[in-house]
C-alpha cells in the first residue's frame, strides 16, 4: 500500500471471467499483478476455462508459472477446479482455510462422502421422491471427476481473522459460513474494497447443506448460517465488492436489505404452502420452483429446505421425526 502525498493509492484486482458449463454461469477469479502475481480463486477444471485463464494472463504479460500465490475462497469446483494444473505449472501454494484442506487434498472421497449422505440419509429422512432426488444425484455423479487432488505441502493454511498481503495491502480474512460451510471472504479495510466472492451476489447464493459435523447428528442449519453472516458483512465499510459471479457493485447494504427482503416473501410463501396442506419437502420445492429444471432442481431444493430451517427456528413449524425406523423420517408439523 502506497500513499502519494495524503491520498491512499488502490491496488485493484483484474477481473476475469471464465465459463463453467454450469448453470451458475461464468465464474469471477482476480488477478492482483503487483508486487506479484496473486489469483484469487481460478475457476473450474475444462478446457475452455484454461484457455481463457491463459489469454488473460498473457494480457498482463504472465503465465501460469509466474503466479506466487493461489488464493481459495472455499472449495467448490467452479472456484478451484484448475488448482492443480496450476500447481503443475508454477511455484505457487494454494491458500485456503484450513477446515477446507481435505477437500483439497481429496475431493473425490469428500464428494463421495456428501452424496452418500444426500442420498442415504438426508433424502430419506425427507421421503424425496425418486423424481427428485434421482436427477439431481445423477447430476452430481456427472461432477464428481472435475477437480485433480493438491498435494498437501503444496497447501498454506489460514484461519479467519487472518491477514493474508495481496496486492501490497492486508486483506482481513472472514468466514461466512452459508452457502459453503468454509466459505471465506477478504476485506481490505484502508481501501474499503471486498472480495465477497459467493458470499455477497447479485442473487442470494444457494445454501448448500453439508453432512453434519464430527460429533453433530444433525447438520448445521445452512440459510439461517447465511443470514447470520450476512449481518457480518453490513458492518463493513465498503466501497466496491468483487463478487464470485456477476459484475463488481457498490452499495452492498442495499443489496443486503433486497436480498432478505426476498428471502422473508419466500419463506412467507413457503408457510403459506405448508398452512395449505403441502408437508412433504418434495411437493413445496415443486411448488416453490416449478420452472427449474428436474437435473438443476437442486438450488431449489436447498433453497426450500433453508425456509424451513428459518420458519423452525421462528417457532413457526417444528420439523418433528417420525417413530421407527433409521433414518428417522422426518415431518412438517404445523405450530398453533
Amino acid at each position: 500500500m502506497k500513499r502519494l502525498g495524503n491520498r491512499l493509492e488502490m491496488t485493484t484486482p483484474k477481473r476475469i471471467e471464465l465459463p463453467t458449463g454450469l448453470p451458475v454461469g461464468g465464474v469471477n477469479v482476480y488477478l492482483f499483478t503487483k508486487p506479484e502475481p496473486v489469483l484469487v480463486d481460478c475457476g473450474i477444471k475444462s478446457d475452455e476455462s484454461l484457455t481463457v485463464l491463459r489469454a488473460s494472463l498473457a494480457e498482463e504479460s504472465l503465465t501460469l508459472a509466474d503466479l506466487s500465490q493461489v488464493i481459495i475462497s472455499h472449495p467448490h469446483i467452479d472456484h478451484y477446479g484448475l488448482a492443480g494444473i496450476i500447481l503443475g505449472e508454477s511455484r505457487a501454494n494454494i491458500h485456503i482455510l484450513s477446515a477446507s484442506i481435505p477437500w483439497l487434498v481429496d475431493y473425490r472421497a469428500m464428494w463421495a462422502q456428501r452424496n452418500r449422505y444426500y442420498q442415504d440419509d438426508l433424502f430419506v429422512r425427507w421421503s424425496l421422491p425418486a423424481d427428485i432426488a434421482g436427477p439431481i444425484l445423477n447430476y452430481y455423479r456427472t461432477i464428481e471427476n472435475s477437480v485433480d487432488s493438491v498435494p498437501l505441502e503444496r497447501i498454506k493454511p489460514f484461519a479467519a481473522g487472518d491477514r493474508l498481503l495481496v496486492g501490497g495491502v492486508p486483506w482481513q480474512v472472514l468466514h461466512t459460513p452459508g452457502h459453503a460451510a468454509t466459505l471465506t471472504c477478504f476485506y481490505q479495510p484502508d481501501t474499503r474494497q471486498f472480495l465477497s466472492t459467493d458470499m455477497l451476489l447479485p442473487v442470494t447464493p444457494t445454501p448448500i447443506p453439508e453432512p453434519p459435523a464430527e460429533g453433530q447428528t444433525d447438520r448445521a442449519p445452512s440459510l439461517p448460517q447465511y443470514i447470520e453472516s450476512l449481518k457480518v458483512v453490513e458492518a463493513l465499510e465498503c466501497d466496491i465488492v468483487y463478487p464470485g459471479h456477476g459484475e463488481p457493485f457498490t452499495d452492498h447494504r442495499a443489496l443486503i436489505q433486497r436480498q432478505r427482503d426476498r428471502i422473508w416473501t419466500r419463506k412467507e410463501e413457503c408457510l403459506a404452502f405448508i398452512k395449505g396442506g403441502l408437508r412433504n419437502l418434495g411437493d413445496l420445492v415443486l411448488a416453490l420452483y416449478p420452472h427449474y429444471p428436474p437435473a438443476y432442481r437442486f438450488a431449489g431444493l436447498w433453497m426450500a429446505l433453508g425456509y424451513l430451517d428459518l420458519l423452525a427456528a421462528a417457532g413457526e413449524i417444528t420439523l418433528a421425526e417420525q417413530p421407527g425406523g433409521e433414518p428417522k423420517r422426518l415431518e412438517i408439523r404445523l405450530n398453533k
